[in-house]
């Protein structure tokens, strides 16, 4: 019988199956998603939504908890203060699994696992860096667009016409040549 017994073994024994899902938590604290195959993403995402739970009490025992899976300090006080403020208004439903397909060489199922409120202080640092940048890039555009347009004024006196324009009109007058084509059919029979 093979009652209660829901942990996905990986292939791998106890302890070898406990640093992978520990390292697949630790690679989600850091960079929000992972891609991995659906049975690891699965068994990762179990120990991600606990101590993402836990880590909403901010205590010490909590943080003694999560620190026996994740064995970094500087990941538990980021999962403390940057990532369960986050899901403050949420009870479960931390993370979540948007299946990709099969991998190419052995035809595993492949998944991206990640979290499903992303950080918002990463999205307004890289806004404010690209809108500074844009606005540099568009006061160019605006200064180089008018001194084309001063120049075209200029060549658009009374009476002058541009080389590109006078061109252009020479090949429109003059008469098209016809082209010859070879026509593919049956060879020239011989006459007798």
């Amino acid at each position: 019988m093979r009652h209660r017994k829901d942990l996905a073994k990986l292939g791998r024994p106890s302890a070898h199956r406990k640093a992978l899902v520990g390292s697949l938590v630790r690679s989600l604290f850091l960079y929000d998603s992972i891609k991995t195959t659906l049975t690891k993403a699965k068994a990762a995402q179990r120990l991600a939504e606990r101590l993402v739970s836990r880590s909403r009490r901010d205590d010490l025992a909590a943080r003694r908890y999560v620190n026996t899976y994740l064995n970094d300090h500087k990941l538990v006080a980021h999962l403390f203060k940057e990532i369960s403020p986050r899901f403050e208004d949420r009870n479960s439903g931390f993370t979540r699994i948007f299946i990709l397909g099969t991998r190419q060489g052995d035809g595993a199922q492949m998944a991206v696992l990640e979290m499903t409120v992303k950080g918002e202080a990463k999205k307004t640092k890289k806004v404010k860096s690209t809108s500074k940048s844009q606005a540099k890039e568009s006061d160019k555009s605006k200064t180089k667009t008018k001194a084309k347009a001063k120049e075209k004024t200029k060549d658009k006196s009374p009476g002058k016409e541009s080389k590109k324009e006078a061109s252009a009109r020479k090949q429109a007058s003059k008469p098209s040549k016809p082209v010859a084509v070879k026509k593919k059919g049956t060879p020239k029979q011989k006459s007798k």
